[in-house]
């Protein structure tokens, strides 16, 4: 269960010149450490909106949003070994985690992002859908 979700550090940049050319963002939510930490879990993230002036792969860069922090997990002593264990061995967390934990930072970073783009004339990084996983690995 989430316990606690910080963003610490928050980037934002513009191409002014291309700002009208813009497309919505692509966005990527990267779990980039899993650490045990008293009886919790800590897990470090970065939130990017990425925009470009096309759809196309080759597109120039408009802007970006960059949104980092730390999301604290409460567990179990059991739930919290074999959590850290399995991103240690396959850097994936269980599917019930992993599904409450991306969509708290698709919703917190979206809404805290529609501020920054605001300012930067930048469409908001807005997610609207819920986040499902499959287990595929058994």
């Amino acid at each position: 269960m989430i316990s606690g979700l910080t963003i610490s550090h928050v980037e934002g940049k513009i191409e002014p010149a291309a700002l009208a050319k813009q497309k919505f963002p692509r966005l990527n939510i990267n779990l980039d450490s899993v650490n045990a930490e008293g009886n919790g879990v800590k897990i470090n993230y970065t939130f990017v909106a990425d925009y470009y002036e096309s759809d196309e792969k080759e597109a120039k860069s408009v802007g970006q949003i960059k949104l980092g922090g730390v999301v604290d997990i409460s567990d179990t002593k059991e739930n919290i070994a074999s959590m850290v264990k399995r991103w240690n061995e396959k850097k994936t967390l269980p599917p019930q985690i992993a599904e409450e934990v991306l969509n708290a930072l698709s919703f917190r970073c979206s809404a805290s992002g529609t501020l920054l783009a605001y300012v930067l004339g930048l469409i908001p990084p807005l997610v609207t859908s819920t986040i499902k996983i499959q287990d595929t690995t058994k």
